[in-house]
C-alpha cells in the first residue's frame, strides 16, 4: 500500500520536474552549442560552426577587459563597505530606542525596485538640478559630473550598490545576532567581559558562518549586476561602468547582436563564477562551519 502511494506520487510530480529541468537544461545547452557558433542576427545568416574563435576573441576584446576591471573594482571597494557597515548597524542597533521604526526605515532601499532606483538616483545625480550636488554646494565643493565621467561614474554605481545591498547584509546579521544565546553574553559580562570582548569573543565567531554565505551570495550578485547599470549610466561614459552581465547584453541583444559571441562570454561567466564559489566554499570550510 505504501509503495503504491509513493509511485503515485512520483508519477504526479514527475511532468512538473521534466518541464523543470527541460526549462533549465535546454537553454543552458542551446547557449553552449551557440558559443561554437558564429550567429550575428545582423547578417541575416544562419548559424555556422567555428569552434573555439568566439572563446579566443574574449581575450583580445578590449570591451571585456574594462568590464572586467569595472566588475573587479565594485568587488573590492562595495563588497567590504557593505560588509563593514552592515556589520557596524546589526550590532549597535540592538536595544536602540526606537529600534523597530528604525529597523523598517533601514530595509526600504532593498524593497525599492531597481527602475524606481535607477530613475531616483539619476534626478539625485543630475550635475545641474540635483540635490546631491547642491548639498556639496554648501560645503564649497564645485558641481560633480557623477553619472558624466569616467571616474566620478564608477564612484556613484558604487554608491548606489552599497545603498541597495547594505540592508540586505544588515538584515541577515541582525537575525543572526537574534539567535545568539543570551546565557553567553550574560555569563561574559559576569566574568567582567567589556562590550568588545563579547563581540570579539561570543558574537563573531556565531555569526562567522553568515558572513562567508553573505560574501558569497554578493560576489556571485555583484558578478552579475546589471540593472542598476542599464537604469542610470547605461555603461558609459564610454566602457566606464560596463560591468559584465551589461556588456554581454550590449554584445548579444543591444548593439552588436552578435548572439554566438555573447554566449561564449556567457558560457565564461558561468565558469568563472561556478570556479569561484566552489573556491570560496572549499576555502572556508563552509560546510564544516553549517555543520551540514
Amino acid at each position: 500500500m505504501e509503495k503504491t502511494i509513493k509511485k503515485s506520487a512520483i508519477l504526479m510530480v514527475l511532468p512538473l520536474i521534466l518541464f523543470f529541468v527541460f526549462l533549465t537544461i535546454f537553454p543552458f545547452l542551446y547557449m553552449l552549442f551557440m558559443s561554437f557558433h558564429h550567429y550575428n542576427l545582423l547578417e541575416w545568416k544562419p548559424p555556422y560552426f567555428i569552434g573555439l574563435e568566439n572563446y579566443i576573441n574574449v581575450f583580445k576584446d578590449q570591451g571585456v577587459k574594462s568590464s572586467l576591471s569595472f566588475t573587479i573594482t565594485l568587488v573590492l571597494v562595495a563588497l567590504p563597505i557593505e560588509i563593514l557597515l552592515g556589520t557596524f548597524i546589526a550590532i549597535f542597533i540592538q536595544n536602540l530606542i526606537g529600534e523597530k521604526f528604525v529597523r523598517s526605515v533601514l530595509l526600504i532601499p532593498m524593497m525599492v525596485p531597481a527602475v524606481v532606483a535607477g530613475v531616483m538616483w539619476k534626478m539625485l545625480f543630475n550635475v545641474e538640478y540635483g540635490p546631491v550636488n547642491y548639498f556639496l554646494s554648501l560645503l564649497n565643493i564645485d558641481k560633480i559630473p557623477w553619472l558624466g565621467s569616467s571616474f566620478y561614474s564608477k564612484v556613484a554605481v558604487i554608491i548606489m550598490d552599497i545603498w541597495q545591498w547594505t540592508p540586505f547584509i544588515f538584515l541577515v546579521l541582525y537575525a543572526g545576532i537574534q539567535t545568539i544565546p543570551q546565557d553567553l553574553i550574560e555569563a561574559g559580562k559576569v566574568d567582567g567581559a567589556n562590550r568588545w570582548m563579547i563581540l570579539r569573543h561570543i558574537e563573531f565567531p556565531m555569526l562567522k558562518p553568515l558572513f562567508w554565505i553573505l560574501i558569497i551570495l554578493r560576489l556571485v550578485d555583484i558578478l552579475k549586476l546589471f540593472d542598476i547599470v542599464y537604469m542610470t549610466t547605461f555603461g558609459g561614459p564610454g566602457y566606464a561602468t560596463h560591468s559584465i552581465s551589461f556588456y554581454i547584453y550590449k554584445v548579444s541583444v543591444s548593439f552588436g547582436w552578435d548572439v554566438g559571441y555573447g554566449s561564449a562570454l556567457s558560457v565564461l561567466l558561468l565558469v568563472v563564477i561556478t570556479i569561484l564559489t566552489t573556491i570560496l566554499i572549499r576555502t572556508m570550510r563552509l560546510w564544516e562551519l553549517l555543520e551540514l
